[in-house]
């Protein structure tokens, strides 16, 4: 009786000791980002997920006036970095998990807020050397409002921007209710400057955002919102080159 006794105390010690080990809390896996370089657009900031850290951080910038507001949300089950950035420029931002023991710096490039098209049909003679299918076209609000712009093509369909051409844009309003887009344009390397000039047409959405974002002051009435239920992807620009009628169709992309 006494040997089956001790056997079965000996059997309840050792599954006592495996399930007190299986209890044991798991160790603290440090924070883990997917990339250390991250582009981030002013006026709009970005939420960065991350996996793994114990919970306690310490968050440093290299420069605080280009980041502006920034902390880690604990709401589970995604923890995330949040940046809302001030100014455009560059800063590193270095995270301390406290509990891990663990460091990991970022570096983050904060660019002016843009208004992005892709040109996806050309109709006629196109004689804008800047402008063809499949290149971007970048408004850009900058601080002091300059409304300069960018034409970026994405070589051999990688995600690499390259600069095409940059320079300048306006919109003209005239008693007609007529709008015209100039462009001064020229390539990076050349600051000889090419004028274009266009006609403004397509669905009625784009332009409250060009009146919204560049303070163009026109009555709301001329600002269409027509389209404002339609998906993103379908707002079109058409401008129409006043010398020769060709029509370049543009496309609203996602920022």
């Amino acid at each position: 009786m006494n040997k089956i006794f001790n056997v079965v105390m000996l059997l309840t010690c050792l599954f006592v000791t495996a399930c007190s080990d299986n209890d044991e809390p798991d160790a603290i896996t440090p924070i883990h980002f997917e990339k250390r370089d991250y582009t981030v657009m002013l006026g709009k900031g970005a939420v960065i997920y991350f996996t793994g850290g114990g919970g306690v951080y310490e968050l440093t910038a290299s420069n605080p006036e280009v980041l502006g507001k920034f902390g880690i949300e604990m709401e589970a089950p995604n923890h995330s970095l949040y940046i809302q950035p001030a100014k455009a420029g560059e800063s590193y931002l270095t995270i301390k998990d406290v509990k891990a023991e663990a460091t990991v710096t970022l570096h983050f490039t904060v660019e002016d807020f843009y208004l992005s098209f892709r040109v996806n049909e050309v109709d006629g003679t196109n004689t804008n050397e800047f402008f063809d299918v499949g290149r971007e076209i970048r408004f850009i609000r900058n601080e002091d409002n300059t409304k300069p712009v960018k034409v970026i093509w994405y070589q051999n369909n990688t995600f690499r921007p390259m600069t095409v051409g940059e320079g300048i844009f306006n919109i003209s309003r005239s008693d007609t209710n007529i709008f015209t887009m100039e462009f001064s344009l020229h390539h990076k390397s050349d600051e000889e400057f090419a004028l274009y000039e266009y006609t403004m047409g397509g669905d009625g959405e784009y332009m409250t955002m060009f009146d919204h974002i560049f303070d163009f002051g026109w009555e709301k009435s001329i600002a269409s919102s027509s389209s404002r239920s339609q998906p993103v992807k379908r707002i079109k620009m058409i401008l129409t080159d006043k010398n020769n009628g060709c029509k370049i169709t543009c496309q609203l992309e996602k920022n």
